[in-house]
């Protein structure tokens, strides 16, 4: 998980600096897969998927629940297969900052756990 988070705010800086060069959709190209890991986390905070057997469709809806709701909008473009190409920074800045905000709440929630009595 620790990798997931890690990962989730490496790709946050790279947006950062992607939207600083006026790339909105490389930086949402960035942030993504971030979001993504950071969703993945929370479903095996949820979850523990090492007690139960899950399909690959299972965890894809279980992720896709977990996602706030401008990355819920992005993951349908990419289940169609479109890219984020042409989106201008000041549009993808609010989805960056929401994925800021998201990552930073599942730091919240991952350190809630480790402290929780039996962690």
């Amino acid at each position: 998980m620790d990798g997931q988070i890690a990962d989730a705010n490496r790709r946050l800086a790279s947006a950062d600096r992607l939207l600083g060069a006026g790339d909105g959709g490389r930086a949402l190209e960035e942030a993504y897969p971030g979001v993504m890991g950071a969703a993945m986390v929370r479903v095996w905070l949820v979850d523990e998927p090492w007690h139960t057997q899950r399909s690959f469709q299972e965890l894809s809806r279980m992720v896709q629940g977990a996602l706030p709701s401008g990355f819920a909008t992005l993951f349908e473009m990419k289940q169609g297969q479109r890219s984020f190409a042409g989106w201008r920074a000041e549009d993808a800045r609010p989805l960056v900052d929401e994925a800021r905000a998201y990552i930073g709440e599942t730091v919240t929630l991952l350190d809630g756990a480790r402290q929780a009595p039996g962690a």
